[in-house]
């Protein structure tokens, strides 16, 4: 048989043979089955429920009998009277053995049975720190006294910048001539610009108009850039710019939780008095360690340096160096007196960083209350308000008087050194009992049904010791890492700083009464009372290590990227560098001699420092707001461009390029990575961009 004949064989006769397989498995399970044996036949279902039936007849039997008897021999059953010991359990107990031997009377006076406590004062938390380096506006020594800066010639008119002519747009009735009145209107807006240039102006002929003067027409530096304290509005006489380098440091007290423990403590006592059981800070303490060559663990009490000023000296060295304080930009509900120190008046840089801290809201609470309710009222979800969560914040000049928080003690503060020299006749009144403590108590200063979460904490550090007469070692020094810690005091309730206010001994916690009765008996004068009276808190956990900033800013510009050839080498490709990326920098430094920001344009490359000199630089009088004009300016800086990427054409569209980035190795040994975008704002500013027509 072939092997044909066999597939035909087997295509003809496949359904045959798989049905008599199915065939053969069935006969053999019906035989299978016919095999196993009968269930019925071993158990009867009749048998099982008579079974089923009789083991519960069984288990309803009374076997007490039977388990008594079991008891019995094993010796397990005792004599237990039940009804005795019924009776016994209902016979009342014999009190006289437990009564104490001084019962509690109710009084109708309340709180007389509760002591009172030193509340508990939790630190302050969340420091952080920031380094600045900027102008300050400081008195002069007399009404005539000019500065260097003032004594420059003004800066010549920049030259604008010609921009590339726009495509004409054709119109889609072209019988109607309208490309002949947009031909016309482009020529009248080229007038409009060349004209404007002519004028000068920062952004605006309001602000840039041309002032008579003995050099003719004068540049004004465009208001809508001075982010900073604008001297001479408040009444400021003899202002003059200074250069200084310090470090401002923010934090939070957590005063929601320190009003409870105050409630918690004094609130049910005797004699309770809003007016003096309530938080009341009244000082502050800072100190400093050097980090340079240690790490924070290894800080021992003996490398800590407390700051030698307090409130009231720092007062009187700011009421006689400063002219003016910045206006508050914190609402008036985060900050307190002893702890939130004025803001110095910055020239022309934006303060905002050092005056808050990203815990503390920008809105008041009843601003924050009234957003909510309105929200809650159009379905809105509620967020929190912060520096960080708030985008409506403007960028604008945090320094005018728009922004400022109105009725706020710092804001009195920029009405003059009149006003400040009245607070510090006030502040030299303690000694008579008329200090700011007793004025807020008699302001009637109560409870607060929601008070604050936070209060703010503002403190600095100067370096220049000309402005505070600071010695060399107590002041930070260049080029060394320091980290800060700080405390605070508040008026201590059970021993006040003023005596017609101190509570009664016999209202006080035992141990408490025995704190205050010492004290009470080593006080010999209003001064150690005051003294005193202070209750500091613990310092707060060390900061973040920090240092003085340099003397050099830089601010990167646009990039522009190198061109790279593909050359064939022993068949491969090897990338040849014709020509290297370069970008456009704005680099500023600050002259001590003539007390300026000097900015300089350079177009710089990887390898290149940021050192450079110019004929001249155009310079901004931050008093006057002129543009003066600095001859043979030199930069002599040690920072270095390491790295320079983007600037590559997007191909999405024209006249646009990849964002560019700098790497800089700076002169205190720190890696800087700046990007285009960041900086832009900050290199139009210095660069004068828009009165370039840029």
């Amino acid at each position: 048989m072939d092997i044909d004949k066999i597939k035909e064989f087997f295509v003809y006769n496949f359904e045959k043979m798989i049905l008599v397989v199915v065939i053969g498995v069935s006969v053999f399970l019906i035989y299978s089955g016919s095999q196993q044996p009968i269930f019925t036949t071993d158990h009867d279902p009749e048998v099982l429920k008579a079974d089923a039936n009789q083991v519960k007849s069984d288990i309803d039997l009374d076997h007490n009998e039977k388990v008594l008897s079991l008891h019995l021999e094993n010796g397990n059953i005792s004599n237990f009277d039940i009804v005795a010991a019924t009776v016994r359990s209902a016979t009342p107990v014999d009190q006289s053995s437990y009564e104490p031997p001084k019962k509690w009377v109710a009084s109708s006076e309340s709180g007389q049975t509760i002591r009172r406590k030193d509340p508990l004062l939790l630190p302050p938390a969340h420091l952080v720190l920031h380094s600045i380096a900027s102008m300050i506006s400081i008195q002069a020594d007399n009404k005539d006294e000019s500065y260097p800066l003032f004594e420059l010639e003004g800066a010549d008119p920049v030259e604008k910048v010609e921009k590339p002519k726009r495509r004409e747009r054709r119109s889609r009735n072209r019988n109607a001539g309208d490309g002949e009145d947009m031909e016309e209107m482009g020529m009248e807006e080229d007038m409009m610009e060349q004209m404007g240039g002519d004028l000068g102006g920062l952004g605006g002929l309001g602000d840039m108009g041309a002032e008579s003067g003995a050099g003719g027409s004068t540049r004004k530096f465009d208001k809508k850039f001075d982010f900073g304290y604008r001297p001479g509005e408040n009444g400021e006489t003899s202002p003059i710019p200074t250069f200084g380098r310090f470090i401002a440091g923010t934090a939070v007290v957590p005063f929601k939780k320190i009003y409870d423990q105050y409630s918690l403590a004094l609130s049910d006592s005797r004699g309770y008095k809003p007016g003096r059981d309530t938080p009341m800070f009244c000082d502050m303490q800072v100190r400093r360690a050097d980090v340079t060559d240690k790490s924070v663990d290894e800080l021992v009490d003996a490398d800590w340096v407390e700051l030698i000023w307090n409130r009231k000296l720092l007062t009187l060295l700011a009421a006689k160096k400063w002219a003016g304080f910045a206006p508050e930009i914190v609402p008036e509900d985060y900050r307190d007196d002893a702890l939130s120190l004025w803001l110095p008046p910055v020239l022309l840089d934006d303060y905002r960083r050092l005056a808050s801290h990203p815990m503390i809201p920008m809105l008041s609470r009843s601003d924050i209350k009234r957003q909510q309710d309105s929200q809650v009222g159009e379905g809105q979800k509620t967020d929190s308000f912060t520096i960080d969560g708030n985008e409506n914040i403007e960028l604008k000049a945090p320094g005018s008087q728009e922004n400022s928080s109105s009725g706020s003690m710092s804001d009195m503060m920029g009405m003059g050194m009149g006003g400040m020299d009245g607070m510090m006749d006030m502040s030299d009144m303690e000694g008579m009992g008329m200090g700011m403590g007793m004025g807020m108590a008699m302001m009637g200063r109560g409870l607060d049904p929601d008070p604050p979460t936070y209060k703010l904490v503002r403190f600095y550090d100067f370096y220049s010791k000309e402005m505070y007469n600071l010695n060399d070692d107590k002041s930070p020094q260049l080029g060394r890492r320091y980290v800060y810690s700080i405390r605070y005091a508040v008026d201590d309730p059970n021993f006040p700083r003023f005596a017609a206010m101190q509570p009664q001994l016999s209202t006080l916690d035992p141990d408490v009464a025995n704190r205050i009765q010492g004290m009470m008996e080593s006080v010999k004068t209003v001064d150690q009372r005051t003294e005193m009276s202070k209750k500091w808190s613990e310092w707060s956990e060390p900061s973040a290590p920090t240092s003085l900033p340099s003397t050099e800013q830089y601010f990167t510009g646009p990039v522009k990227s190198g061109t790279v050839n593909m050359w064939m080498v022993a068949n491969k490709k090897v990338p040849y560098v014709r020509d290297l990326p370069k970008t456009s920098m704005m680099t500023c430094y600050f002259d001590s001699a003539v007390d300026a920001k000097v900015p300089l344009r350079a177009e710089l490359f990887e390898g290149a420092v940021l050192s450079g000199k110019a004929e001249q630089a155009d310079v901004v009088d931050p008093i006057t707001m002129e543009v003066k004009k600095l001859p043979n300016v030199e930069m002599v800086s040690s920072t270095t461009i390491v790295d320079i990427d983007g600037g590559t054409p997007l191909k999405i569209t024209e006249n646009l390029t990849e964002p560019g980035m700098v790497l800089l190795f700076d002169q205190d040994g720190t890696l800087h990575l700046n990007d285009e975008v960041s900086d832009l704002e900050m290199f139009r500013i210095h660069s004068y961009a828009d009165e370039r027509g840029e």
